[in-house]
This record gives structure tokens, C-alpha cells and sequence, in this order.
């Protein structure tokens, strides 16, 4: 028997950012892939300029507006933090309080990352409805602490494990980050959720036969550039080989960061592309590239983003059959992806002339998607099936029938 949308629980999503926004979390939208929107609330305080987004509709839409000026920047950092954390958060913590006891939910879901974690950790939620939460990056990192300060980033770094012992629920990204959640609260029933294949971009990439390379090399990077150094030593060792090169080298950006703006931006071999208005059209246009590039931060300067943090990126690439060209520090999560499951090729350098011979070897393969396919279907089939991991993730919620969804 099919299950109904009564078979699941009404969930209140408590995050930054409204679901239409680009900068919604990409994974918290594919654990809602074929849940019942009519069962679904959503929270937020703010949103950016990059709005269309159209997979997602929640049934309601709730907001407690974080005014833009407040945003720390690089003026007035201390005070701009100071009033968001002792005057804007217990604010929103009311509002959240306020909305949940409108709506009922029978469960809150936050999304703890940047200033929802001080609303959820100040909330005083009534009794009846689940918590669970969900951490994809630790708020202590070295990119947290610059905007921050130290002292506030360790305050929402508590705040996290608080909420983590609240919880009736929660997941993380990597199993170093799981293990770090348990060694800080006790809790040991963490769920590991973290990007994944979609069953139709599976039959896809089983069913696809890979044609002949173009004669055109296209590199894909999608989203925002994290390890910003690395990847501009990264642009300029590729800068160097693209004349050597025996086909023409293209590098094609997703997500409409504004990257055409860069000075090191180059025209003649660059490409920024407009906004998609979904991850199943992002993985489309991924299926025209040779070679997708991920750069988490080789140098170790933030050891606690590489460790516990995962790569958003990597779904969209090898969803559509797309191969690494991966860099990164020998003890980040990225790493130990490469190690266990060989989906395209791995380097800890991070200057320009040590990058050098390994993109040389790299680009010169002549049909990467072809040399790679079969480790990719294998990752797929067991560690990244986005089917199997909303299964588990919605157990932990409470949908009984999470077994037999046909998702």
C-alpha cells in the first residue's frame, strides 16, 4: 500500500534562506525530494539577490526579516555581530517560538548554520513537536572566525552541541564530524547525510552511452570558491599548459557568483553561466563536461573545514557522470572520498608549478567520463544513493513508512 501524505510528519524547516534562493542548502533541497510540500513550513530571515529557484513550494512561509545592514562585513564587524547575537537573535528565537506554536508542526527541522543557530539555541520550544538538526560546516572555522572574532565563533560552536543534545535527531555530513558530535555530547545515533544520486540521473548515467570526446576540454566548477588561493594557483598552472594542450580548454562556472567581474577572470577560455533554476537542470548541463574541479583547501589552513566539512559539489559532478580533478589537504573528507572510491584523480598540491604536471597528466586523458563510469556507478550504488539516505534521514523523523517510499 502507496503511502499518503498523512504518513509523514508536518515539518517546520528552520534555515537562512527562503527555498527559491540559490543559496539554499543543496542538500537540505534533495532530502526533500517527493516529500509532501503540503506536510512542509519554512523559516528564514533573509535571502540574496539570486532568487528563481522553482523546485521546492512549501505549503507556508514564515520569515523574521535580518536586516541587510546588520550583515557583518568589513566595517563594523564587532558591532554589527554584537547586535545580531544580544538584540536581533532573541527576536527571531520569539518569532520562531510564536510560529512553531501556530503551526504545530510535528517537527522542527533547523538547518544549523550562521545565525539560525542562535534563533534555534535562544527558542523556547513548546512541548510536542521532534527537533532535528543538521550540520553540514562547524561555525568555527577559519572563514567563521575572520567574521566573527574567535570568541563568538566558539559561542556558536557550543550553541551547535547544545542543540545537538536538544535534539530527539540529528545528522551530519562526514563521519569525522559524526565522531566529533559524539566525543562533544555523548550522542551516538548521528545520520550521515550528505549529497547523492538521484535514482533517474542513475538510470541515466547507466543507460548513457559516452560519445567521443568534441576536441574541447570542459572543466566544471560549480558554486562558490571556498580555498580561493589554491584555486587561482589552480587558474594560472592551467593558464600555462592551455597553449601546450593538444584541444581547446574551457572553464565553465555554475551558480552565477559574479566571477566574470574577476580580475583573473579570462574571457577567452572562461564561461559564467546563468543561474539554472534547478539541480536536476545543473546536472544536465554537466553532462557536456570532461572533468569537474574541487579545491578544499590543500595548504591545511582550516583543518576543521576539511575534516568535517564535504564538498556540495561533488553530487552534481558525478550525478552527471562527471570525474573529479580534485585537490586538497591528505586529511580532508575529499581525500578519503578519493581513497575509497576512485572517481577521478587526486592531488595535495597547491602551487602552481607543482600543479603543473598533474594537470598535464590529467587533461591528456582522452575521454575521462568513460575512464571513470564504473567507479562512479559503484560510489553510487553504495555510498551516494540519495534514495538510501532519505530513507534513513526520514526514519530519524519519525515517517514510519520511510521504508517503503517509492522515492
Amino acid at each position: 500500500m502507496p503511502p499518503t501524505a498523512r504518513d509523514f510528519p508536518n515539518i517546520l524547516f528552520v534555515n537562512e534562506f527562503p527555498p527559491d534562493d540559490l543559496a539554499t542548502c543543496s542538500v537540505a533541497r534533495q532530502m526533500l525530494v517527493g516529500y509532501p510540500t503540503e506536510r512542509l513550513s519554512w523559516w528564514y530571515c533573509r535571502g540574496t539577490d539570486h532568487r528563481g529557484l522553482t523546485d521546492l513550494k512549501p505549503r507556508t512561509m514564515h520569515r523574521f526579516w535580518m536586516p541587510s545592514k546588520l550583515m557583518p562585513g568589513r566595517k563594523l564587524t564587532v558591532l554589527r555581530s554584537a547586535i545580531l547575537e544580544w538584540f536581533w537573535s532573541p527576536l527571531a528565537a520569539q518569532h520562531l517560538a510564536r510560529t512553531i506554536a501556530s503551526i504545530k508542526p510535528d517537527l522542527v527541522w533547523v538547518l544549523m548554520y550562521s545565525w539560525p543557530i542562535m534563533v534555534a539555541r535562544n527558542a523556547r520550544l513548546p512541548k510536542g513537536p521532534r527537533l532535528h538538526v543538521t550540520l553540514l560546516d562547524f561555525p568555527d572555522t577559519v572563514g567563521w572566525k575572520k567574521i566573527w572574532g574567535v570568541p563568538r565563533s566558539r559561542r556558536f560552536r557550543d550553541a551547535v552541541f547544545q542543540l545537538v543534545r536538544r535534539a530527539d535527531s540529528w545528522d551530519g555530513i562526514t563521519n569525522a564530524m559524526l565522531e566529533e558530535i559524539t566525543s562533544q555530547t555523548g550522542k551516538k545515533d548521528g545520520v550521515l547525510v550528505r549529497p547523492g544520486f538521484e535514482p533517474e540521473d542513475l538510470r541515466a548515467l547507466e543507460t548513457r552511452s559516452e560519445s567521443a570526446p568534441d576536441g574541447i576540454i570542459r572543466l566544471a566548477y560549480v558554486g562558490t570558491i571556498i580555498s580561493e588561493r589554491p584555486f587561482l594557483e589552480l587558474v594560472a598552472a592551467l593558464e600555462k599548459l592551455r597553449p601546450l594542450l593538444s584541444r581547446q580548454l574551457i572553464l565553465e562556472f555554475y551558480g552565477e557568483r559574479g566571477y566574470r567581474n574577476s580580475p583573473w577572470f579570462n574571457s577567452q577560455w572562461m564561461i559564467e553561466h546563468a543561474m539554472l533554476s534547478s539541480d536536476q537542470e545543473l546536472v544536465q548541463s554537466l553532462q557536456r563536461c570532461s572533468w569537474g574541479i574541487l579545491v578544499m583547501d590543500p595548504e591545511g589552513s582550516d583543518l576543521c573545514y576539511s575534516q568535517f566539512s564535504f564538498p556540495g559539489k561533488t553530487g552534481p559532478y558525478l550525478s552527471a557522470g562527471v570525474p573529479l580533478l580534485a585537490i586538497g589537504h591528505p586529511r580532508s573528507s575529499l581525500a578519503e572520498l578519493m581513497q575509497n572510491h576512485r572517481v577521478g584523480v587526486f592531488t595535495t598540491a597547491s602551487q602552481r608549478r607543482t600543479l603543473e604536471p598533474f594537470l598535464s597528466e590529467s587533461l591528456q586523458l582522452p575521454h575521462p567520463r568513460l575512464a571513470f563510469r564504473e567507479n562512479i556507478l559503484r560510489c553510487a550504488h553504495t555510498e551516494l544513493s540519495a534514495v538510501e539516505i532519505r530513507r534513513r534521514l526520514w526514519s530519524a523523523w519519525g515517517a514510519q513508512t520511510a521504508h517503503r517510499v517509492a522515492i
